[in-house]
Parts: structure tokens; C-alpha cells; sequence
């Protein structure tokens, strides 16, 4: 297993721990208000938590497996910074076919690398209020390019785009 994929894994398995332990305090927020006769703040809190877990469940829809793996932690990350994130990426790239044409184990490297920047940015960012991203792949003839934008009320602190792409053999 290539270095890359090994730090990941171990990354996945560090954010499978923090999540189940997130996992357990919502369930105590959303039972305490309960238990204090506020079922409308339990169920707010229920909407709160839902919709950054549909960000993240978007994700699960990707069939490149160690792409899937870079957003997630990447997702989980901008979360842990107190970051509210969105990610947006075409529908083809839902299908185990696209990318047949559209990834090699060669981006692994440099999307890791590109993640780890953009998390690097959003920790510097952590005073801010109110510092949202927005995550966005698009398809690229034989691969793909990722942009991620941080911001806060009035000023873009963040905007770059990675491409990857196939580069054609020599004849």
C-alpha cells in the first residue's frame, strides 16, 4: 500500500472515532432538551445536524474509492475548524464508469497534498466568524479539477483549483 494511502487510512480511522464520539454527544443535546420539555430545540438541533451530515453522505455517492476518502477527510476536517462546508460535483461522477477515464492512482499524491493545504488555510482562519467553503469537482477531458473556496461574510480568504489530468502518451 503506497505511504499516501496508508496516512489516509489511518486519518479515516481517526475520524470514524471522532464521529462516533460526536455521534454519542448530539444524541445527549437532543435527549437533554427532551428530558427539559423543548422538543422544538431537539428538533432544530436534529436539523442542524442533518443537513452537515447530508454534505458529507454526498460523498458516498463517488465510486473512486480513495477520491472519496481525500473529500471525506477534507469535509471532516472543515468541520472540525467550526467551518460550515458544501460540496457540488456532477452527476456522471456518481457512475463506477466515469472514472475508468476520469482518475489514476497519480492524483492521489497531489489531491491529498491539495487537501492538506486547504485545511492548513481554514486552521489560520479559525478567529474569523462565520468562514464557510464550498467544495466543487468538475469533469476534465481524461480527469478532473477540484476548487475549494473559503469565505467569510465580506472576503474570499481561499479560492484555488487543482486539475489532474491524463496526460496523452508519447507516439
Amino acid at each position: 500500500m503506497p505511504e499516501v494511502e496508508q496516512v489516509l487510512l489511518s486519518e479515516l480511522l481517526q475520524w470514524y472515532s471522532l464521529q462516533r464520539h460526536d455521534f454519542m454527544n448530539h444524541w445527549q443535546v437532543i435527549m437533554g432538551n427532551l428530558q427539559l420539555h423543548q422538543p422544538e430545540k431537539a428538533l432544530a438541533y436534529m436539523r442542524e445536524t442533518v443537513a452537515v451530515q447530508e454534505q458529507e453522505q454526498k460523498i458516498a455517492h463517488i465510486q473512486e474509492p480513495t477520491l472519496a476518502a481525500i473529500l471525506l477527510g477534507l469535509m471532516i476536517g472543515l468541520r472540525q475548524e467550526g467551518i460550515s462546508a458544501t460540496i457540488d460535483f456532477p452527476e456522471g461522477m456518481k457512475k463506477e464508469g466515469f472514472w475508468r477515464d476520469h482518475w489514476r492512482e497519480e492524483y492521489l499524491e497531489g489531491l491529498y497534498g491539495y487537501t492538506r493545504e486547504c485545511l492548513e488555510v481554514s486552521s489560520q482562519s479559525r478567529p474569523l466568524l462565520n468562514v464557510t467553503a464550498e467544495v466543487y469537482l468538475f469533469d476534465e477531458p481524461g480527469g478532473l479539477s477540484c476548487q475549494v473556496i473559503l469565505e467569510d461574510e465580506d472576503t474570499v480568504l481561499f479560492d484555488k483549483m487543482v486539475r489532474f489530468a491524463i496526460s496523452p502518451s508519447p507516439e
